[in-house]
Order: C-alpha cells, then structure tokens, then sequence
C-alpha cells in the first residue's frame, strides 16, 4: 500500500485549539482528517472560482473603509501587503 505524503504546518494554538475541539466533538476522526477536509475545500474553490472567496486581513482603518463601500465605485488591491500566514 503506498502511503500519502505527508506535510508538517505549524499553527497557532487557538485555532489548533479549535479543531481540537471539532475533533473531540466528532465532527471529525483526527486533526488530520480535519485538515485534509480544509484544504479539499480550498482547493475546490479556488479551481472552481479562480479567486479566493473571502477577504483576508488585517486592514488598516482606511482599508476596511474602502471594503465597507460600494465595490462599484472603488477597488483596493495591494500586492504588496499579502501575508499568506494562518
């Protein structure tokens, strides 16, 4: 049988906290079964979208002003700013 690669990640503790507690709930068997599920649906929709489908901060007060307004008048992007950290 050939096994899956596997990946070490590190996550903070309150979110690893958080599946801790997903997984005590039952909703999942394992911390990796949680994350083996949150990374499928990410995969999903990035390929069905193209595009993430949320927004990810922090914002400064000016950014989250300019998200608050109508996106037809205004569009913010900055490249340089993006942290891919969870």
């Amino acid at each position: 049988m050939t096994s899956n690669p596997t990946l070490q990640i590190r996550l903070p503790k309150k979110i690893l906290e958080q599946v801790d507690s997903f997984v005590k709930q039952g909703l999942y068997s394992s911390r990796s079964d949680f994350l083996k599920e949150a990374v499928r649906k990410h995969v999903f929709e990035l390929k069905q979208t193209g595009n993430l489908p949320y927004i990810v901060g922090p914002f400064t007060d000016e950014q989250i002003e300019i998200l608050k307004s109508d996106p037809k008048e205004s569009i913010f992007i900055d490249t340089h700013s993006i942290d891919f950290k969870i």
